[in-house]
């Protein structure tokens, strides 16, 4: 699935915006790495190990404010792109295609070996998997007090449910705007987001259920926006190239002041002022992504051509095969670091083999997975897209 693949030049020529699936792609290889780590930090996973990794704990901490951000930026971008070769009705026939099969797959199919894994850790269930989904997945008791989930599938869900929130307002703005000129005032976009965090994040921590996640929900919500507004503005990738260097240093000292009004004790956890630190944080580092993404990955090779299909299917995948690999791993006596090798290795191995032999190749499994059913003829990009498709196509899915 691609992201924004090109964007109209001053002359109709079209520029291809290779960096967004360069970042897109690397988010997502990131989830691999931060999703393995959660075996070892003790923040309370489906499974965890019993000896933890507290080296891990802060570099997991700060991808964590970035990893999931960039991604719906990302897509927002990519939404602004697919409005212009589609219209509403057949954008949210799309979406629904892309973003809803997989989802409903996910729930019924990848998802339960998760939670019959968690059970089996914790003591809750004895028996083997089909008695387990029979007896318990298919009462369709949400979890945690049933055993039907979307866990990481969250994202695909929001996503979704952002299209049709947006919608209206996405139109609304590619009719009528007036072309805005990229500048500071982008930075101040982090108000916003700070203002949610302080107001909704104590009242509603992130808990990714929908229901009571009002926090993430209008976090992500507006995150998603503001990669549509950037989208919108032509010069907008440049701009951010051109101060990627500021930016970078802008972030790098709110990171530290941050970390030390936090480490002193001058500020606590989810004030006022580590909300506005925080948002901060997050916003500048993405546009510090985007800067040097614009500048260094606006090219493509075999490796984004295949990533590009690859990715939001190993992405539904990954989590699943993690935690079925752990639960062997953790009960041996290999040291920490040697289990978190050995998971993290053979989840890249058995998702990309899981991709390439049992997904990409079938049309069923391709729609399963939120591919295009089409183009599975020798010679296309990852035998899945050709030229024109990849160039409507959009990961705002991912």
């Amino acid at each position: 699935m691609n992201t924004t693949r090109r964007m109209a030049g001053a002359a109709g020529a079209s520029i291809r915006l290779d960096f967004l699936d360069w970042l897109r792609v690397i988010a997502i290889f990131v989830l691999l790495f931060f999703h393995t780590g959660m075996l070892f930090t003790g923040w309370g996973w489906h499974i965890e190990n019993a000896e933890t990794l507290p080296v891990l704990q802060r570099p997991m901490d700060v991808a964590h404010r970035l990893r999931m951000p960039l991604l719906f930026v990302i897509a927002g971008a990519g939404t602004w792109f697919a409005l212009d070769r589609r219209g509403s009705v057949q954008w949210v026939r799309e979406r629904t295609l892309r973003l809803l099969v997989p989802l409903l797959v996910g729930m019924i199919l990848i998802v339960p070996p998760q939670v019959y894994i968690e059970r089996l850790f914790r003591g809750q269930w004895q028996d083997g998997y089909l008695a387990f989904y029979l007896e318990r997945v298919l009462q369709l008791r949400p979890y945690p007090d049933g055993d039907l989930s979307w866990h990481h599938l969250w994202f695909v869900l929001y996503l979704y449910l952002y299209v049709i929130v947006l919608l209206p307002v996405l139109v609304w703005w590619k009719r009528r705007h007036s072309v805005l000129a990229p500048g500071a005032w982008l930075y101040l976009l982090a108000l916003p987001l700070a203002v949610n965090e302080a107001l909704l994040k104590p009242r509603f921590p992130e808990s990714h259920n929908l229901v009571s996640d009002w926090y993430v929900f209008v976090h992500y919500l507006l995150l998603t926006g503001y990669g549509y507004l950037l989208a919108s503005m032509p010069r907008s990738w440049d701009w951010l190239a051109e101060q990627r260097r500021r930016t970078l240093a802008a972030g790098l000292a709110v990171f530290a002041v941050a970390t030390a009004l936090l480490e002193l004790g001058i500020i606590q956890r989810d004030s006022a002022v580590d909300a506005l630190l925080a948002s901060l944080f997050t916003w500048l580092w993405v546009l510090v992504f985007l800067g040097y993404g614009r500048r260094h990955l606006s090219f493509a090779n075999g490796l984004l051509r295949w990533s590009r299909d690859a990715s939001y299917p190993i992405y539904i995948l990954h989590q699943t095969v993690i935690v079925v690999l752990a639960y062997r791993v953790v009960q041996q006596s290999w040291s920490p670091w040697s289990k978190y090798w050995v998971v993290l290795g053979a989840t890249l191995v058995l998702c990309v083999l899981l991709y390439e032999y049992g997904i990409r190749r079938w049309r069923v499994t391709r729609v399963m997975f939120g591919m295009k059913a089409a183009d599975l003829r020798p010679g296309t990009a990852a035998a899945g897209v050709s030229a024109r498709a990849a160039d409507a196509q959009v990961g705002a899915e991912r």
